[in-house]
Formats: C-alpha cells, sequence, structure tokens
C-alpha cells in the first residue's frame, strides 16, 4: 500500500491489543544507500524510534504495533543508528539536476508498506514560502541523497508540463542505485 509522509505525519503509534498510545510519526528515517524506510521518530520522546519491522499496519488513524517493546533508542539498533549517522533528509531537501538545475525541494514522499521503500519524492519551488511548479519525481530517477541535497537524472525536467496540470509526473526511465558521498 503507497503511503505519502504527509498522510502518516503526526498519527498516533498504538498498541494494537491495548490500543494504548506509544507516541506519534514525528519523522521517517530513509536509508539514502537503498531508499528504504527503516523507522520512525516518535513525537512523545524524539529519543525513540519505532523501526518499520515493527509495525504490524497502518490505518488512516494510527501506526499499530504488537508490541509496546519495539519502541528503541538508536544506540539500541545498530542498524539504524548506521543510517542515522549518514544525516540525509528526504523531507525538506533540495533537489538538483545532475548538471545542476535547481528543482525544489521536498514537500512530500511517497513510500510502499509492503517492503518499505521510498517510490517517488514530491517537489516544488517556493515563491514566499508557497510552493509552485511541483514535480512528482520517481525513485528511480534519484542518483544520490545526501545532507544537503537530493540530485536527479538531468531527464526529469525534459517532460513537458501539461496545460491546466498542477503536477508534473516523472516517468520511470530505468533504475538508480542511490549513493551517499562517503
Amino acid at each position: 500500500m503507497q503511503k505519502s509522509f504527509r498522510e502518516i505525519l503526526g498519527l498516533p503509534i498504538r498498541e494494537k491489543l491495548s490500543h494504548g498510545l506509544l507516541g506519534r510519526v514525528e519523522q521517517l528515517i530513509v536509508n539514502p544507500l537503498n531508499g528504504e524506510i527503516v523507522a520512525f521518530f516518535t513525537r512523545k520522546d524524539h529519543k525513540l524510534l519505532l523501526p518499520t519491522i515493527d509495525v504490524a499496519r497502518i490505518s488512516a488513524d494510527a501506526v499499530w504495533v504488537e508490541n509496546p517493546e519495539a519502541l528503541a533508542t538508536p544506540d539500541e539498533i545498530i542498524r539504524i543508528a548506521e543510517v542515522i549517522k549518514l544525516n540525509a533528509p528526504i523531507f525538506g531537501n533540495r533537489v538538483f539536476t545532475v548538471s545542476r538545475q535547481f528543482l525544489g525541494e521536498v514537500i512530500d514522499f511517497r513510500f510502499e508498506t509492503n517492503g518499505w521503500v521510498l517510490t517517488k519524492i514530491d517537489v516544488a519551488k517556493r515563491i514566499l514560502g508557497i510552493p509552485t511548479a511541483q514535480k512528482l519525481i520517481n525513485s528511480s530517477q534519484i542518483v544520490r541523497i545526501k545532507s544537503n541535497e537530493i540530485t536527479v537524472r538531468d531527464a526529469v525536467v525534459q517532460v513537458r508540463e501539461k496545460k491546466n496540470a498542477d503536477k508534473e509526473i516523472v516517468p520511470n526511465l530505468a533504475p538508480a542505485t542511490l549513493k551517499t558521498d562517503e
């Protein structure tokens, strides 16, 4: 099932059996090397995270977990701590083409809950803080994700914007391997 970051931002994280509130979704941690969504940070205590492997399901009104002990500190889960150290956010990051054309910043992103992978980024330029000229870019067009920018293939700007359309959908031309600078 496809979800967007804005859809789940602020959703309560609840235990499936007791319906007890464990926190709220504050941020998603995305591995910039492969686009995998590895965990959620909670709003209740930003020091706790919920690994996506422990998510039972996401409904319209909550993220459900089987075991409340699934919430942990980043230090307790080394694999996720290593992804956090890469410091490569998706939401709010600036997006450029390989030839350094500025496309805007990520105002939302979509992911598949079956496999927990990034599928698309929603990019827009801002004028006086208001998003304009939105582009929906397939994750296969991403070349590299760094802490201060995301680089996409030049082909994404060659797609013509349709008249009277508020979004441009960029085709999936070929798979790409996500990279970070080492």
